[in-house]
């Protein structure tokens, strides 16, 4: 589902604030123009995303006003969810970008008119992988080329911004992520994972289970336990579905995390 929720750009921050909420324009209009408040929250807002790009290019209030999160909440409200599609591109046998393409089955006419890439991500690492979508930000896994440690990041395509997550994937300790979801009490995006620490370090194992790592907060992530979640590490793929996220282990019943209690069941 396309796009969303507002990401400061970040790139070598671990964490980011939120912008503050858009202030309704009370500035009169130029003689002859419609007022802000009209142009931007009856016709701005219900342009699709390429449109809004281009909108944001033209002038720094406009800029300033469809970065704010309560606009681009109300701009998402009104887009069609629609199935995201992975593609590589590769150069010889090296894959030099992803693609991220929602798939608008909507669209008349051929293929390449249906499958329009809404973000193009150069392969700086050795590989992306798409983990998770939820209103239209996007939680992107890469491997660190030095280190080869797993990362994760998130990305907005909406506003062309990226932050990088203080999670990881590495030798002494795996950040594995079970599912994405608003919290609706706070508003706040939350990722679930499940941590595990090298065995090697028994001390350090009390510190397994899940944890809730909030978007924006600037802080590490809660540990909540529940060691049986280990099994969905295993599992590709949740359904976040009324307020609940789901997995079906393989031969094991539905698993079920409540969003809003933030308790498994």
């Amino acid at each position: 589902s396309l796009p969303p929720q507002a990401v400061h750009h970040s790139v070598h921050s671990s964490c980011w604030t939120p912008p503050a909420t858009m202030a309704r324009a009370t500035a009169p209009p130029h003689h002859g123009s419609l007022p802000d408040e009209i142009t931007i929250w009856e016709i701005v807002v219900r342009l699709p995303p390429k449109s809004l790009l281009r909108c944001r290019a033209v002038c720094r209030a406009w800029r300033s006003a469809t970065s704010a999160r309560r606009f681009l909440l109300a701009h998402h409200a009104l887009q069609p969810t629609l199935p995201l599609l992975c593609g590589y591109n590769f150069v010889g046998d090296k894959v030099e970008s992803l693609y991220i393409i929602p798939f608008d089955h909507r669209a008349a006419g051929q293929i390449q008119h249906q499958l329009q890439p809404v973000a193009r991500l150069e392969q700086a690492s050795d590989f992306h992988l798409l983990e998770a979508c939820c209103d239209g930000l996007l939680v992107l896994s890469f491997r660190n080329t030095s280190t080869s440690d797993w990362r994760f990041s998130v990305c907005n395509p909406a506003t062309r911004q990226y932050a990088l997550l203080p999670l990881a994937y590495g030798s002494n300790v795996q950040d594995s992520l079970l599912g994405m979801y608003p919290h609706i009490p706070t508003g706040d995006y939350r990722l679930l994972t499940y941590r595990m620490h090298d065995g090697r370090l028994p001390e350090a194992a009390t510190q397994d289970g899940c944890y809730i790592f909030t978007l924006g907060f600037g802080q590490p992530p809660t540990h909540i336990g529940f060691l049986d979640a280990e099994l969905l590490t295993y599992i590709i793929g949740f359904l976040l579905f009324r307020g609940s996220l789901h997995w079906h282990p393989l031969g094991g019943m539905i698993m079920v995390f409540d969003t809003t209690t933030e308790l498994f069941w």
